[in-house]
């Protein structure tokens, strides 16, 4: 059995007031899939860039799972027919699992727009890909 990292992004009301409901349904997935959770770490509710299942908000889970490789396609496609879990991430894991969240996770906002000199172009403004202007 290998190590797999869950990236899961959860329904935010049922993660704050029904916590107990994810971790079983975590754990329900994995069970009918002969995987084990190892871990399973709330990480923190965020403002979404756009809406997913009408949700502006998410939360986010980072578990742990041991399975065989043949049954990782079985739970990621449990996870997206699941009704708590919005999105999901499975990769393969080697080294430590991880215990809490980044430093900059709390922080993380939307990625800062770059400018012409971050793109390598000159200092003359945006260019225009439309017809040349009179």
């Amino acid at each position: 059995m290998r190590t797999y990292e869950a990236m899961l992004l959860v329904e935010p009301t049922i993660a704050a007031k029904d916590w107990p409901k994810v971790t079983a349904e975590v754990d329900r997935i994995a069970k009918r899939n002969g995987a084990n959770v190892v871990s399973l770490t709330k990480w923190g509710e965020r403002k979404l860039f756009y809406p997913v299942r009408k949700n502006n908000r998410g939360t986010y889970v980072l578990t742990y799972l041991q399975a065989e490789e043949k049954s990782v396609p079985r739970i990621r496609s449990d996870f997206q027919l699941s009704e708590i879990v919005l999105r999901n991430l499975v990769l393969r894991h080697e080294g430590e699992p991880r215990k809490e969240p980044p430093k900059d996770f709390e922080t993380a906002g939307l990625v800062p727009r770059k400018g012409p000199e971050d793109l390598g172009g000159d200092d003359r403004g945006p260019r225009s890909y439309g017809p040349p202007r009179m």
